[in-house]
């Protein structure tokens, strides 16, 4: 089981036991887009980060369900996608937040050793 900052969010949605196919999409579009949800975040934020980096840190990227990879480091894929749900979503911010803060983290560990 990951152990993660999202650990406890509802990654389900529940619908009237009648229900036809407009109902079943917009409710899965509300789903997928609520603040809280946490793999919009996460697929987002794994997703700029390969675009920098060329690796991913969840390794199979079209797949985040039980079939896909773990990620690598889950609390910084955690703080990433975090930091952009918190700063409205803002791609400007993730990629300046990647590009300075994680390159001095990355650096920083690499002294220590």
């Amino acid at each position: 089981m990951r152990k993660t900052l999202f650990a406890k969010e509802s990654w389900r949605f529940d619908l009237p036991e009648v229900h036809d196919e407009s109902a079943r999409r917009a409710a899965l579009a509300e789903w997928i887009v609520r603040k809280d949800h946490p793999l919009t975040w996460r697929t987002i934020a794994n997703r700029v980060w390969q675009w920098h980096f060329g690796e991913p840190i969840v390794g199979s990227p079209n797949d985040f369900g039980p079939l896909g990879r773990e990620p690598t480091h889950p609390e910084l894929l955690d703080w990433l996608a975090l930091s952009f749900r918190d700063s409205g979503g803002s791609f400007k911010k993730l990629h300046k937040l990647i590009g300075t803060d994680v390159v001095r983290i990355v650096q920083a560990s690499r002294n220590v050793k």
